[in-house]
């Protein structure tokens, strides 16, 4: 039989300490606790920060319908040996003692539901955030002319592919229907007579080919269409940008990668 770790207990202390939600009993035990731990001064901090990003976040969104199956889920694995309490028997204390004893024990019972759900919800919002921060961050690397241009351009039947600089910026978007395909540009280099870029697409073998040669001409937004994904890279698993010598794609890619992105 597996034993309980007997560390949740601050664990879950540690999310309630974070809601403001603990006894008084229990908030004096964490706190004689938490100079001396540093697995619960790590989990204190994280709670804190993710309350602290969603009470200031600047766009609200609604949390996905399994957040909170997912903190039903928490509060129902906090199996505690204490969640309710025991019958009185016969001969015990008297009746007022006992039922006075049954209140303390139904209300440490409630305090350690409400904690074990304190403890699912911050873990829960936690992993919510995260995702909801990458989002933004995805978001934000998008300038508002690609946004734009992107949504006009996009149906139903389009996948849109950002390709990011090493910036983190996306400065092209495939827009992928089929093998035909066509490439938003938005913050790459105007390039000279004698260079030209390459928009190449890789297998999932890692074979490469060219999908179509382009030049930048200007540094505002510019969409590039007619390109075609050739055989032996239908099934692309990602796409990059390279500036190569020259005014015509070579067979593989000669110089770094300028951007990339996943399919």
């Amino acid at each position: 039989m597996n034993r309980p770790d007997p560390h949740s207990r601050f664990e879950e202390l540690a999310a309630g300490h974070a809601l403001h939600a603990l006894e008084p009993e229990d908030e004096q035990a964490f706190l004689a606790h938490l100079p001396g731990c540093a697995r619960c001064q790590a989990d204190l901090a994280d709670h804190t920060a993710t309350l602290a990003h969603l009470a200031y976040a600047p766009a609200p969104a609604d949390p996905p319908p399994s957040l909170l199956d997912g903190i039903r889920a928490g509060v129902l694995a906090s199996d505690r040996e204490a969640t309710f309490p025991e019958q009185a028997s016969p001969g015990d204390a008297p009746d007022e003692l006992s039922r006075a004893r049954d209140r303390r024990r139904m209300r440490r019972a409630t305090t350690w539901t409400g904690i074990a759900a304190a403890f699912a919800l911050v873990v829960s919002l936690g992993v919510w955030n995260t995702s909801l921060r990458q989002d933004r961050d995805e978001q934000d690397a998008w300038g508002e002319r690609m946004r734009q241009a992107v949504s006009a351009l996009r149906d139903s039947e389009t996948d849109a592919v950002p390709l990011h600089g090493d910036d983190g910026v996306v400065v092209a978007v495939a827009l992928v229907r089929g093998d035909e395909m066509s490439l938003v540009v938005d913050g790459l280099p105007v390039n000279d007579a004698g260079t030209t870029y390459v928009l190449w697409g890789e297998s999932e073998y890692g074979d490469k080919r060219a999908v179509g040669a382009f030049d930048v001409t200007k540094t505002e937004l510019d969409v590039l269409a007619g390109m075609r994904v050739q055989n032996g890279v239908s099934d692309v698993r990602r796409f990059m940008v390279t500036r190569e010598q020259g005014d015509a794609a070579p067979p593989i890619p000669t110089l770094p990668v300028l951007a990339v992105g996943e399919v």
